[in-house]
């Protein structure tokens, strides 16, 4: 009798998170069918509303729609719209097609880079991390351009994050306005990968970040971490 209920109730669970699933998967279609609206204004906010949703959430409907929008590099929003896409895994022979014009705004092509790095291809990647390795290491770049590595979640670029993980220069402003001196980019660079590493050593609130109250002590425990973890494994389902 318990193994029926069982049965049962596993059943009721399976059909209530299926029609779940294709609740916010019709959710995500109509965001994106709002992506054609006339009002640019329109058009950012529901690129950032479908910024919040799995990958599994966009069906075959919603991808081919933003695949045909990739086809229109003029289009508004397009920077933010490839970065999208780059995050479901779509449109990469579209973006390719736009990398390989040398005409291209600085800013589209490099988030047609960043995207085509996400979706694992070598060059833009390569292309991404020699640009960002010639720039000095200072607020301005952490605030920036290390976000973008983080987007990519190649290893070779989250690597780089970790190698200035461990450094102690003092390169950055500090975020308390009335603290003047500059301090480590190490602790800049431990929130931004606390929420993208598997099993990271420290809590990781989604909206506060690292649970905390000292983070000396957690700078350290997490570097002692990524030098006993080579091979961390890197999450893949945000963007």
């Amino acid at each position: 009798m318990r193994t029926k209920i069982y049965i049962i109730l596993l059943l009721l669970f399976a059909g209530s998170a299926a029609i779940h699933s294709q609740t916010k998967q019709q959710e995500v279609y109509r965001l994106v069918q709002g992506l054609s609206d006339e009002d640019n204004g329109v058009i950012g906010q529901r690129v950032g509303e479908l910024k919040m949703f799995a990958v599994a959430d966009f069906d075959a409907a919603s991808q081919a729609e933003i695949v045909r929008l990739l086809k229109r590099p003029n289009y508004p929003h397009y920077n933010d719209i490839a970065l999208l896409a780059g995050y479901i895994g779509v449109g990469k022979a579209e973006l390719m097609q736009h990398y390989q014009n040398p005409g291209l705004p600085v800013r589209q092509k490099w988030n047609i880079v960043l995207a085509l790095a996400r979706m694992g291809e070598k060059a833009p990647l390569e292309y991404c991390l020699s640009k960002i390795k010639k720039a000095p290491v200072n607020s301005y770049a952490i605030n920036y351009l290390f976000p973008d590595l983080i987007y990519t979640r190649q290893k070779a670029a989250i690597d780089y994050c970790v190698e200035w993980l461990h450094s102690d220069e003092k390169l950055c402003q500090s975020p308390n306005p009335d603290y003047s001196a500059s301090i480590p980019c190490a602790y800049a660079i431990l929130e931004l990968l606390a929420p993208v590493i598997e099993a990271f050593p420290v809590p990781v609130d989604p909206v506060i970040g690292l649970e905390t109250g000292d983070y000396e002590k957690t700078l350290q425990e997490v570097r002692k971490w990524f030098k006993a973890h080579p091979n961390y494994q890197i999450k893949t389902d945000t963007l």
